[in-house]
């Protein structure tokens, strides 16, 4: 029996050596590859010439406006979070003031949203119920032992599957679309194999209406969403001319917690304004500011406090450097969060947090209050190289103001 215990006690220490040993073959390629394979729809920021493809492509999407202005909506990651700017975007549209975004980004939970979102109000009733349904009461299913010998503590199949039962063929149609008129919905991904945010035209995918597309579309989302470590990375498929590799992507908060133009772009001063008069919207989804509460010792609970620190972190980096980027370029933005008196935790997938949040975001927005929070004045100081006539425009009001 005391050898049995020794043995019981010794066996997490066996597992995690297999697991560090374990080793999935895959197909050998070079950075060369890479840049041959990659399609049109596929943004990758290392090169210049990249950078600034994708900012015409972005500045194009101007033309699709009809109301005079220019708006990108930026969705940030959250996790279960999410679902306060899912109920943002609904309670927007009952105001009767939410834009029709020119150009809508999406990262991990906000990569989720941000479909709906470009789609159209009519599929609000799609996305609250894909964020409060309860759909994702069991999307943290431990893989147990499996967990050593596999990438990702939790099992793949309840985010594959929350991402196939909400995706339907209406809203891929829808996307396709609106992309057509020249609007674009962007989601972010983060390569492993290059280490650099990536970018994909989601609805340049969806127009092509063939299988593998819509599976690379799913794909994205699912990619977009997976948390490294809680969740397996996912492969996909880059193909253009004939050249084919598969490439390792994880959360695209790993790199940024939500995108409106290239991080280069972002630190760097430009003479010309790469958005024009564009207005930035940004829905950041959780708090940013550091909360006091007493850490549980406990596996979920280490991870969850863990993970949302470093959002918060994150989150107060990007909102550094977009609110500096709108102050040289003289643009409006405008930034939405979780209240601090809402209870936002951004491992609680459970259908009464969520809908609780949900609901929270719905009334705020509703309330025209969801863009008062204001970025603090730390965040938000000019470029000592800037004429003070030239202030900055950081408007924090009511939605589609």
């Amino acid at each position: 029996m005391r050898h049995l215990r020794l043995l019981i006690l010794l066996l997490p220490a066996v597992f995690l050596t297999l697991g560090a040993c374990q080793t999935i073959p895959r197909p050998v390629f070079d950075a060369a590859d890479l840049a041959a394979a990659s399609p049109p729809w596929r943004y990758d920021f290392r090169t210049e010439d990249e950078r600034a493809r994708f900012v015409r492509e972005t500045i194009n999407a101007q033309n699709a406006a009809h109301d005079g202005a220019f708006d990108i909506l930026a969705l940030s990651g959250g996790g279960a979070n999410g679902a306060y700017g899912a109920g943002v975007m609904v309670g927007w549209s009952q105001a009767g003031n939410r834009p029709d975004f020119e150009v809508v980004t999406g990262v991990s939970t906000g990569a989720l949203i941000a479909p709906f979102v470009f789609a159209g109000q009519r599929f609000d009733p799609a996305l609250e119920h894909a964020y409060t349904s309860g759909q994702t009461d069991q999307l943290l299913k431990s893989r147990g032992l499996y967990a050593l010998l596999l990438p990702g503590v939790f099992k793949p199949e309840p985010l594959t599957n929350l991402v196939l039962n909400n995706i339907s063929p209406e809203l891929l149609a829808a996307i396709a679309e609106e992309h057509r008129k020249g609007r674009r919905l962007y989601v972010s991904t983060t390569s492993l194999d290059t280490q650099t945010q990536v970018v994909w035209d989601m609805g340049a995918i969806a127009q092509r209406d063939d299988p593998a597309s819509r599976l690379l579309f799913v794909n994205v989302l699912i990619a977009s969403a997976s948390i490294p470590g809680a969740f397996p990375p996912v492969l996909l498929d880059v193909e253009h001319q004939g050249r084919r590799i598969q490439e390792l992507h994880v959360d695209g908060g790993t790199v940024s917690s939500f995108l409106v133009v290239p991080q280069a772009l972002l630190l760097d001063t430009p003479s010309n304004r790469p958005l024009g008069d564009a207005r930035i919207w940004i829905v950041v989804n959780g708090q940013w500011d550091p909360r006091f509460e007493v850490a549980r010792i406990s596996a979920v609970s280490i991870a969850a406090r863990s993970f949302d620190t470093m959002m918060k972190a994150l989150q107060r980096s990007d909102l550094t450097a977009v609110t500096q980027f709108a102050h040289r370029h003289n643009m409006t933005l405008s930034v939405a969060a979780i209240p601090d008196d809402a209870e936002a935790d951004t491992l609680d997938f459970t259908q009464a947090h969520m809908t609780a949040l949900f609901q929270a975001g719905e009334a705020q927005a509703m309330a025209g209050r969801a863009f008062e929070r204001r970025v603090a004045p730390s965040e938000a100081r000019p470029s000592p190289r800037r004429r003070t006539d030239q202030a900055p425009r950081v408007v924090i009001g009511s939605p589609g103001g």
